[in-house]
Formats: C-alpha cells, sequence, structure tokens
C-alpha cells in the first residue's frame, strides 16, 4: 500500500514542476537566472533514505526514465543520474546519524551532484555549449537552493507516509 501512495506522491511532484512551476520560474520572466524544478529527484532523496539503496535506485530508474520520455533530449541521461543519486542517498542512510537536518543536506548535495551529472552528459552529447562556471553560478546554485527550499514540505510528506504505513520498522530519520 505505502508503495502506492509513493509512486502517487512522486508522480504528484512530476505533474508539478512541469506544470505549476514552470510559471513560477525566473526564466520565464527574461531573467538571467535559471532555476530548474527537481522536486521527483527530491522526493527520490528522501524516499531513499527511509527505504534504502535499492528503492532509490529503482524509483529513480523509473522516474528518470519518464522524465527523458517526456523532457529529455536524449534518453538515458536522466534515468542514469537520477538512479545514480537515489542509490548513493541510499548508501548516505547507512552512513551518517540520521535526522531532518541530515536530510536536507542529503538532498542539496544530490541536487547538485544530479545536476553536475547531468551537465557533463550534456556537454558529452553536445547538447549544451555553457561553459561550468556560468552553469555553475547560474544554474546550478539557484536550482539546488531552491529546491532545498521545497525539499522540506517534500520530507514531511514522506515522513507521514512511512510513520503511517511502517509504523514498527526502525526510523532512521525522525
Amino acid at each position: 500500500m505505502a508503495v502506492w501512495i509513493l509512486i502517487g506522491l512522486l508522480s504528484f511532484l512530476f505533474l508539478l514542476e512541469g506544470t505549476v512551476f514552470q510559471v513560477l520560474v525566473p526564466q520565464a520572466w527574461g531573467s538571467r537566472f535559471v532555476w530548474i524544478p527537481q522536486l521527483v529527484v527530491s522526493g527520490i532523496i528522501l524516499l531513499s533514505l527511509y527505504r534504502g539503496r535499492q528503492a532509490g535506485l529503482l524509483f529513480g530508474f523509473c522516474f528518470g526514465l519518464l522524465h527523458d520520455i517526456v523532457y529529455g533530449q536524449a534518453v538515458g541521461v536522466y534515468a542514469f543520474s537520477t538512479a545514480a543519486i537515489g542509490y548513493v542517498a541510499g548508501q548516505i542512510s547507512r552512513q551518517f546519524l540520521s535526522g531532518p537536518i541530515v536530510a536536507l543536506l542529503a538532498t542539496g548535495v544530490g541536487q547538485w551532484l544530479h545536476l553536475l551529472i547531468s551537465y557533463f552528459w550534456f556537454r558529452l552529447f553536445d547538447l549544451t555549449r555553457i561553459g561550468l562556471e556560468e552553469a555553475f553560478l547560474y544554474h546550478m546554485l539557484p536550482s539546488v537552493l531552491l529546491n532545498m527550499m521545497i525539499a522540506f514540505p517534500v520530507y514531511q510528506c514522506i515522513r507521514w507516509i512511512h510513520r503511517r504505513y511502517h509504523p514498527r520498522s526502525v526510523q532512521l530519520f525522525d
């Protein structure tokens, strides 16, 4: 039951980042700063902290492939990077002490790594010509900061779902 609710939550986040947040991004108003809303990546990172690396890898690959099919320029870039970040976040949950601060820091680092991996894949396939410094200052940094702010309500939702449907499990991130 909890898996279907998590799939529904991640699907809802996928729809939000593709519809509502596209109106709110600063580049829609002509700003030089670019915000790449990645609510699903935040959800997968936080889900991996609770459910482990296999769940992060599976959910990351499926939703990354969905992102590639719907929005992507090259199939497999987001599938690989999101699955890798989900797996790494699942490993983080085994290595560090738990807590909401660690979860949000893991989300920020995971978001940054996801954007960096995607950037290098796009550079490899010559789909972008933006330099690394410009991409970091105007794309990655604003995206990571804004996605970390939005990650807290996502964290609360995933925490509630996990407590509701797995009350007897070990609570790693409380």
